[in-house]
């Protein structure tokens, strides 16, 4: 009557070891960082060259890839522990990678926007911007609530899969619109790994 009781200890051992070496698995742990004085600092965009991708409507320039939230400016792929904090009160969620990276991945959900971090050579970087307030517009004004049609009169054209409509703003950064029934109902900065 033993023998089941080890074999399926075993394998539920020799699962874990497999998800260890592969690098996956999950943790999860809620924290609460302190609300830093957002108006305190002013930080500006950065001001960037044309991208690649223009279009009838609108341009989009390598500073449309920046969210600036609460007069921060976060930039995909820079140092998240530059911002993070200074963006106010967050639930941080790690979730180990299966990247083949060291270290986690990190979401900050703030109210209204969420931040998605990855690691690279020990330090937190900033993959993605994920707005849900239409308190926050972007580089061009639009924000959440607004038309597709606003959308493209201020950017252009763009690549449409499914229900984003998506900008490249430098190599590997796009801001992307998601679009339901014709209206914004999230805006993602997003940086390719």
């Amino acid at each position: 009557m033993k023998r089941p009781v080890i074999f399926a200890v075993a394998a539920l051992m020799a699962a874990a070891s497999v998800c260890a070496m592969a690098g996956c698995g999950s943790k999860t742990e809620t924290a609460k960082a302190g609300s830093a004085a957002a108006s305190a600092v002013e930080t500006t965009a950065a001001a960037g060259g044309e991208a690649s991708q223009a279009a009838a409507g609108g341009s989009v320039t390598e500073a449309d890839g920046i969210a600036t939230i609460n007069g921060i400016a976060v930039e995909l792929n820079g140092d998240a522990a530059a911002v993070v904090d200074q963006l106010g009160e967050y639930t941080l969620t790690s979730q180990t990678t299966c990247h083949g990276t060291e270290g986690d991945d990190k979401t900050y959900t703030y109210e209204g926007f969420v931040v998605n971090t990855y690691p690279l050579d020990g330090e937190d970087r900033v993959l993605e911007i994920v707005i849900k307030s239409a308190d926050i517009p972007t580089s061009k004004g639009i924000k959440v609530g607004d038309t597709v049609e606003a959308v493209k009169a201020a950017y252009g054209e763009g690549k449409s899969v499914g229900m984003y409509v998506a900008y490249d703003t430098a190599e590997k950064k796009s801001v992307q619109f998601v679009v339901e029934n014709g209206v914004v109902t999230e805006i993602d900065y997003y940086y390719d790994v």
